[in-house]
């Protein structure tokens, strides 16, 4: 996603500097059109951006070799023993081994950096604030013939500040820790798939508004109104 707001602000930069020297030659105009640009290279990698995400918050369930109820207590005290931050534990809420699911929740506190202040260079300082994480966890289990168990997790992370990716290092801790306890898995199902489908309406309707507006900008270029 950073790769596409780069991307999209060089285009728009690029395609609305071209419009105005050199296809339209008059002042004040471009910045549409370049937008308009911006938005639809940026699109590609916005929607493998948030594909990716998805997979990464809800992966792909995994097939063990281990029977049901070895799993789910594996499971349990994996995530019963996770410690972070000095102290800050899961709250499992709910261990259903009839509905075979595990349901936790993680909250913690954490200092995020918010730039520099200060009126000059004597008193300049470090300026943090204490910022909030709530991590949701949703472990579902399938038991399958020959003592094989799928496991499958959803992951849903609220986090206040900019730190968009501040849940990310203890999810993948989590699925790691899993997978070396129960033994090395196999894929129950297929990721999202990343390819670009076709562009939603919305891409569509802004790529007809920058060919209007830049049909708008050649009429009064071409007739000085």
């Amino acid at each position: 996603m950073g790769a596409g707001i780069i991307v999209g602000l060089i285009v728009w930069g690029i395609v609305g500097a071209c419009t105005r020297f050199y296809v339209l030659n008059t002042p004040y105009t471009g910045v549409m059109e370049g937008l308009v640009a911006g938005v639809w290279a940026a699109w590609p990698f916005f929607h493998k951006g948030s594909v990716m995400r998805y997979n990464f918050l809800h992966p792909v369930p995994r097939r063990y070799k281990t029977p049901l109820k070895q799993a789910f207590a594996k499971v349990r005290q994996i995530i019963s023993d996770k410690t972070y931050n000095f102290g800050d534990k899961w709250h499992v809420s709910t261990a259903d081994t009839t509905a075979r699911r595990i349901t936790a929740t993680l909250r913690f506190t954490e200092e995020e950096s918010q730039g520099f202040e200060g009126t000059n260079l004597a008193n300049i300082r470090h300026k943090t604030q204490r910022v909030q994480r709530l991590l949701e966890l949703d472990v579902q289990m399938k038991e399958e013939p020959n003592d094989v168990t799928v496991v499958q997790f959803d992951f849903r992370p609220r986090v206040e500040g900019v730190a968009f990716h501040a849940c990310d290092s203890i999810i993948a801790g989590i699925v790691s820790d899993v997978e070396a306890a129960l033994g090395p898995g196999t894929d129950a199902g297929n990721a999202a798939d990343t390819s670009l489908p076709a562009p939603p309406w919305w891409l569509i309707g802004v790529g007809g508004l920058g060919l209007l507006q830049l049909w708008g900008d050649v009429m009064k270029a071409v007739f000085g109104q």
